[in-house]
């Protein structure tokens, strides 16, 4: 009953305040004092009213400090009809509505209808805010439908440094995000519906940082369902926010799991739902481009049409994995309404009907599937991911998730600032299986970057990738603690490492070709105390083959490898030794040239039955890349 008395309180205040000060009339057609709300915003003083009549204002406006009211016809007449005919359309360029200059509670937005946002940039070069952008204020946002609007984080509302309320506001159809709160920010949600939000990062229909607390009303409950996100789809809360319970009229669904609601702190929050707006099947689904998200997806003969409905609406555990199965075709935003980046969920596969044929499009907006927060045992397979572009990967594997596969898999076109192909970072037993990445660029680390995950690559192709850092750009990998078996690398190039950039940890490369490559620190690049081991490898025509950067002692053991230029092709420049073990050479490998198989051996090769007799320990496929046999003569 409290939370009725504060609301109702606040619409007879803002009532009472048409008497007590100016009110300026906005109208688009010209009956008033101005045609735009921001002429009215300019020119009124704190406390004024501006009143804005129906119809479709094509603006940015920015409070600049004043703590003024801006309202449809709503505030007077209290008809919801008001609200759906009064319109903010930000037309693609910036936030709609801005705070961020000290505005108080009695900065107030009632009534209208905010679309079509960008986001403003803020000190981390993110757009934040498509629809409102708040920082160090504290207005509030009441009665409003907050829709299509688009940015990286808070696609709907952005909130730093505030202490604001939102009441009975409908946010919905957001790109980055239903509503952000971010540093020492404190909200009342009461009666709000969040649905169909989008975020390219995490939280879909509410993001809490820094500090940010909120309360949810439990007389009028919240409504927050369908959301899209990159993970935690409808409400994500950092590590320092206060968040004591969440209650809520409906969720997506009623067992909320970290892929619906996550707050990444030890004090999880207790969670009160009635309702729940999709009822979980526990089999596998089937998608086509052809198909309907209306369907049950439950057959091949009624598929549904969108990857990310069919991760709602999936079941899975530990006892009953399934499988998302993918007809042949393109799936994107363009073609399909699909909701890129892809949450992926625990004991879920994404699989593709034949390889190279079911295709996952970011038109270079977005980044394409991340598993993130503890995704665990699942199998990403026959797919081919392209024109991705975020910051990390257009796969992004973070924060302990386990037991990841990806098999069968083609790579490319993907722009990123980190791992044009794949970002792996602090996740375990992380397996990379036939896969083909080529023709990506990233700041860091073109094909791919692992840190801290245990990443073993096996039977992959890395070829004509970029990266772009000057300073620090890597053409092919950047990696720690990874093991490289049967793999390929040629024609990367990065501004300082050419194919591989190793930064420490204990890494193998086994059975693996590395060609082509010319930059200032080497094809193979060491540093930070590593230990790297080659065994039954080909490095030819990279200029330096193997370069020691510094930051500690680095060590290298070779064994069986055909190095160009022999011990001269290693360069230790003082910051490290290496072992010149049994069975290496220096002799042209005489590759077969040409496509498919550039780097494939002619039978005149000097490397042909020269590896290591001792396979023990190994896993040697029983073939190479070409699919020839990898044994010869026992």
């Amino acid at each position: 009953m409290k939370k009725n008395i504060i609301i109702f309180g606040l619409m007879l205040l803002s009532s009472l305040s048409l008497l007590y000060s100016a009110t300026i009339i906005v109208d688009i057609n010209g009956t008033g004092n101005y045609t735009s709300i921001q002429q009215g915003i300019n020119n009124s003083v704190n406390g004024d009213t501006v009143l804005v009549y129906p119809g479709t204002y094509f603006e940015n406006i920015n409070y600049n400090g004043k703590n003024i009211t801006v309202s449809s016809l709503y505030l007077t007449t209290h008809a919801d009809s008001f609200i759906n005919k009064t319109i903010i359309d930000g037309n693609q360029n910036g936030s709609v509505v801005t705070f961020s200059n000290g505005e108080d509670s009695t900065a107030v937005i009632y009534g209208l209808t905010i679309v079509n946002g960008t986001g403003t940039i803020d000190f981390m070069q993110e757009l934040l805010g498509g629809g409102i952008f708040c920082k160090n204020a504290s207005p509030l946002i009441n009665f409003c439908i907050i829709y299509n609007n688009s940015s990286y984080k808070g696609g709907g509302i952005y909130f730093r440094l505030s202490n604001s309320s939102l009441c009975n506001t409908i946010i919905k159809n957001n790109n980055g995000g239903g509503v952000f709160c971010r540093r020492d920010s404190f909200i009342e949600l009461c009666n709000n519906t969040i649905i169909h939000n989008h975020s390219y990062y995490g939280g879909g229909g509410i993001t809490f940082e820094s500090g940010s607390s909120a309360i949810f009303d439990e007389l009028q409950r919240c409504n927050i369902y369908c959301n899209f996100a990159g993970h935690s789809n409808d409400i994500y809360a950092s590590s320092d926010c206060i968040l004591s319970e969440i209650i809520l009229d409906t969720a997506t669904v009623l067992n909320n799991t970290k892929d619906f609601i996550y707050c990444n702190n030890s004090q999880q929050p207790s969670i009160d739902i009635l309702h729940s707006k999709i009822t979980p099947v526990n089999r596998d689904l089937y998608v086509s481009a052809d198909g309907d998200d209306n369907n049950s997806g439950l057959t091949q003969d009624d598929p549904l049409r969108t990857i990310s409905w069919a991760l709602f609406k999936v079941a899975s555990d530990s006892t009953h994995p399934n499988a998302i199965h993918l007809e042949n075709g393109i799936y994107s935003d363009e073609l399909t309404e699909e909701k890129f980046p892809l949450n992926m969920r625990s004991y879920v596969s994404l699989i593709g009907e034949s390889e190279g044929g079911s295709i996952l499009d970011g038109n270079a907006s977005t980044g394409l599937i991340t598993c993130i927060f503890s995704d665990n045992n699942l199998k990403i397979s026959k797919l081919v991911l392209t024109n991705g572009k975020q910051q990390s990967g257009s796969m992004y594997i973070s924060n302990n998730c386990f037991r990841i596969v990806t098999e069968n898999v083609i790579i490319k076109n993907n722009i990123t600032d980190y791992g044009g192909g794949i970002y792996c970072f602090d996740s375990y037993f992380t397996y990379f299986y036939n896969l083909n990445i080529c023709d990506n660029y990233s700041n860091f680390g073109g094909g791919a970057y692992f840190n801290n995950s245990d990443p073993i690559l096996f039977n992959c192709n890395i070829s004509n990738n970029t990266g772009l850092d000057p300073y620090s750009g890597t053409g092919g990998l950047v990696c720690l603690d990874t093991r490289l078996v049967n793999c390929s690398l040629y024609n990367n190039n990065g501004q300082q490492y050419g194919a591989i950039n190793f930064i420490g940890g204990t890494n193998y490369l086994i059975n693996s070709t590395i060609s082509e490559h010319s930059n200032p620190q080497g094809a193979i690049h060491v540093s930070d105390n590593q230990f790297l081991e080659l065994i039954n490898c080909i490095l030819w025509n990279d200029g330096n083959e193997i370069y020691y950067g510094s930051g500690g002692q680095s060590y290298v053991e070779l064994s069986y490898t055909d190095i160009m230029n022999g011990e001269n092709g290693i360069h230790t420049n003082g910051n490290g030794t290496y072992n010149w073990g049994d069975g290496n050479i220096d002799e042209d490998p005489l590759f077969v040239g040409g496509d498919p198989f550039s780097y494939e051996l002619t039978k005149y090769s000097p490397c042909i039955d020269a590896g290591t007799p001792d396979t023990t320990g190994l896993h040697l496929p029983a073939t190479d890349l070409a699919g020839n046999p990898r044994i010869y003569n026992g």
